[in-house]
């Protein structure tokens, strides 16, 4: 198994491989969890694979995740209850089904009576071509505030990671800490992310502010910190014991833009699914690119702030500009900006 090949990021796994880092047997566990492209079936196989090719470890307790022996006993039930959830959501007794087009967040206004309903459904000409799509199973005449969901891909194959939620699975408490225990985990993984590196996440489906043009205009992020390293020593003592923190803390710290363009600072994660941005920084992104130059020490405060004011000037003039005018018009009123 590749480990490289399934890690969601090709900026680390580039890493990975230039400094001959190696994950453990959990650590491999916990990759092939994380990956969004494969199918749950993939995943079953890549486990089967790290229980029969790789060392056996315990799995060390952590805030959101109980201490396990073994993580080849682990995957083994994790991988029996998930296919027992499976035959149960594929149940159509008493239920019926909703179906979510992940990509643009919009939901089909219709209700299935069957998961072969949904397949041939996503299979016609009437949906809307999506990369992957939620499903929830409604139970009738029975109120769940939160049902059960599973997301597919564009073939209806299940997806596990994003969108899967167990909602009124029976199950025991020991299954239902076991079934989220993935997501308690926590590594000291490397990062290639150092202070002032620009990055993006390609899995977003939209923008933090709801656009869905997320080719035409990626959410950029200026890292100022990364994983243990945005933390302080107490903190970051506590995290390396296991004594704090799950897999919501495996993030970094940095600069962002508003829909107003200005900079704020907020924690982003995960960031094992971000990438080095190699692109080109123009338009509203110059902001990124001053922010990124100053922290990395090639300018100084005076240039910053001064920058800052005239990049942001120029964006709100452009913006602010009135269609309503042609171009020859403006000049003549002295107004010499560019409306494209």
């Amino acid at each position: 198994m590749n480990v490289y090949d399934l890690l969601n990021s090709r900026s680390i796994a580039e890493y990975w491989k230039e400094i001959g880092y190696v994950p453990d047997s959990v650590e491999a566990a916990w990759i092939v969890y994380s990956n969004r492209s494969l199918t749950f079936s993939q995943k079953l196989n890549l486990w089967r694979e790290i229980t029969d090719t790789m060392p056996d470890m315990e799995i060390k307790r952590r805030p959101n995740c109980p201490h396990f022996d073994s993580l080849h006993g682990f995957i083994t039930r994790y991988i029996e209850i998930n296919k027992r959830f499976l035959n149960w959501f594929y149940d159509n007794t008493d239920c019926v089904y909703v179906l979510k087009d992940t990509d643009d967040d919009w939901q089909y206004e219709t209700v299935f009576s069957s998961m072969d309903k949904i397949r041939e459904f996503i299979g016609s000409e009437d949906v809307c071509e999506a990369e992957t799509y939620k499903i929830s199973k409604l139970s009738i005449d029975s109120f769940c505030k939160y049902p059960a969901c599973i997301t597919v891909n564009s073939k209806a194959e299940p997806m596990l990671y994003d969108f899967w939620a167990y909602g009124d699975f029976p199950m025991s408490e020991e299954e239902d800490n076991l079934l989220y225990a993935f997501e308690g985990m926590w590594f000291n993984f490397p990062v290639p992310f150092r202070k002032g590196d620009v990055v993006y996440n390609p899995y977003y489906r939209c923008n933090m502010f709801g656009s869905s043009d997320v080719e035409k205009e990626k959410d950029l992020f200026v890292v100022i910190a990364a994983g243990v390293d945005r933390m302080s020593e107490k903190v970051r003592k506590w995290f390396l014991e296991g004594r704090s923190g799950d897999g919501s803390d495996m993030n970094f710290c940095g600069y962002a833009q508003t829909e107003n363009e200005n900079l704020y600072t907020e924690v982003f994660g995960n960031y094992m699914d971000f990438e080095l941005y190699k692109g080109e920084l123009k338009g509203r992104h110059r902001l990124i690119k001053l922010i990124s130059n100053y922290l990395k020490g090639l300018l100084g405060e005076e240039i910053l702030i001064m920058a800052y004011h005239q990049i942001l000037s120029e964006i709100r003039a452009k913006r602010d500009i009135s269609c309503l005018f042609a171009q020859e018009s403006l000049e003549l009123a002295g107004v010499n900006v560019d409306k494209k």
